[in-house]
């Protein structure tokens, strides 16, 4: 019989509210449901009676959510209501916890005013269950955080400010998913906590040589004259390429700082453009992500911001010696007979891509008129070209699909001499480039035009 009135108490503690919200009610005219305040009583279950209020009935079933999730908190100890809400309002129940909305109400008060009301139901033994279950898990968690707080401290100390605000980061998302709270604990703090390294790391330049696009970078924390190095920080650094298929992309390459809190950035990729800049930033974006996934955007969109104003820029201009040489391109496209072709579009976006870069190349077909002593005398030194490229290329396949499609395979070679040393200074074998549609002519231009940007950006690097 004892047990009979424990679970009677039980199940009215959640369902009460406060006189005065109740009187305020009854005063301004609105309807309440006939289970509100006390809901009902059912054996093995646990009943929660929750309402919300607002100018719209959107802000009042809100509300009653929220209210729902506090007295949930209430009854097992800790908050849930980051935990549950999304599957709470999308579900009309939550599994984990046995709960389900059982009855809903709404209701206008004569001054326009919006009132939500919610019945729900929890098995007594699993929400128990979860009760006792959860303070072992929130106790666990409550030891994690302070763990990460001292691993923080430590890697401060150690002068490796990213990982110090990872732990931290790490020890937000814990908080924020436990519903854990008090001073130094709770997500506003940890959060702040971690923005105050944060603002004090700043990237700094030196040695810096526009010409080779080389500068070494630092990572300090920022104490005036005293500023000491920052280890192990991890650094994008971000520039633009030029792509084999004649576009400029967005290219990001990761570094780490060494015990010295430096690296040297040099001309990374070979197909960076000539000229353009280089931007590093703080590579923190994954522990903010991290957060955000749980706590929401806004909460971390300060440090968000804080982290894009880590940066700093470096502008480059690489000389390269092929600008002031002379070029000579001789390239000739082959059909599938073995004929050559009138077109000249792998030439014309060869030619183009290094127009790009500021080179200017002369153009031939092997069919010109006295090419045969024009090579000769071009391999003698005497062509006026410092450089020939002479590539071919042929259409090596083509086959029809089942769905109409004509898939198109061009394969061909391409050599560059140095007409100074009568060096072969590059042999392409074989370079490859593929095309498919219905539409023969487009196909073929794609395909010649692919092969021809691919070749000189296969080029570009013996271009010294």
């Amino acid at each position: 019989m004892r047990r009979v009135h424990l679970l009677l108490a039980a199940a009215l503690v959640f369902t009460l509210v406060s006189c005065s919200s109740l009187s305020q009610m009854m005063h301004s005219g609105a309807e309440a449901p006939m289970w509100y305040p006390d809901g009902r009583n059912i054996r093995g279950t646990v009943c929660f009676v929750a309402y919300g209020s607002g100018g719209s009935p959107l802000v009042s079933r809100d509300a009653a959510y929220n209210d729902l999730l506090d007295r949930i908190s209430e009854y097992l100890g800790y908050d849930v209501a980051g935990r549950y809400y999304r599957e709470l309002s999308s579900n009309q129940s939550i599994a984990e916890l046995s709960l389900e909305i059982d009855s809903t109400f709404t209701s206008t008060s004569m001054d326009g005013v919006h009132y939500h009301y919610i019945m729900a139901y929890a098995e007594q033994p699993v929400i128990d269950s979860m009760r006792s279950r959860q303070r072992v898990v929130q106790a666990s968690m409550e030891d994690e955080v302070d763990r990460l707080v001292e691993s923080s401290l430590q890697y401060y100390r150690d002068n490796n400010d990213v990982e110090a605000i990872n732990e931290l980061l790490k020890a937000v998302t814990i908080s924020s998913t436990y519903g854990i709270d008090g001073e130094g604990r709770s997500p506003q703090d940890l959060l702040e906590k971690a923005m105050g390294y944060l603002e004090n790391i700043e990237i700094r330049l030196s040695a810096e040589h526009p010409e080779r696009a080389e500068v070494t970078v630092r990572v300090v924390r920022d104490r005036g004259l005293l500023s000491p190095s920052v280890v192990n920080a991890p650094v994008e650094a971000t520039f633009t390429v030029h792509t084999h298929d004649d576009r400029f992309e967005t290219f990001s390459v990761p570094f780490v700082t060494g015990q010295d809190g430096r690296f040297t950035f040099e001309e990374y990729y070979p197909l960076m453009t000539q000229s353009g800049t280089v931007y590093f930033s703080l590579d923190i974006e994954d522990g903010i992500d991290a957060v955000a996934r749980v706590t929401g955007e806004g909460f971390v969109e300060e440090m968000r911001a804080l982290a894009s104003g880590v940066r700093a820029s470096f502008d480059y201009s690489i000389d390269t010696p092929i600008a002031g040489m002379s070029v000579l391109l001789i390239m000739d496209e082959y059909g599938e007979d073995g004929q050559i072709l009138d077109t000249t579009w792998a030439r014309d976006a060869f030619a183009d891509y290094f127009r790009d870069e500021g080179i200017l190349v002369d153009v031939a077909s092997s069919r010109d008129e006295g090419f045969s002593s024009a090579m000769d005398v071009m391999v003698s030194g005497d062509s006026g070209y410092d450089r020939v490229i002479w590539s071919s290329v042929g259409l090596s396949d083509v086959e029809v699909q089942p769905d109409g499609y004509t898939v198109y395979v061009a394969e061909g070679y391409t050599m560059m001499l140095d007409t100074r040393t009568s060096r072969i200074v590059d042999l392409d074998e074989i370079t490859r480039s593929v095309a498919w549609g219905t539409d023969r002519q487009d196909c073929l231009k794609r395909l010649f035009s692919m092969y021809g940007s691919t070749t000189a950006a296969n080029m570009s690097p013996y271009f010294e």
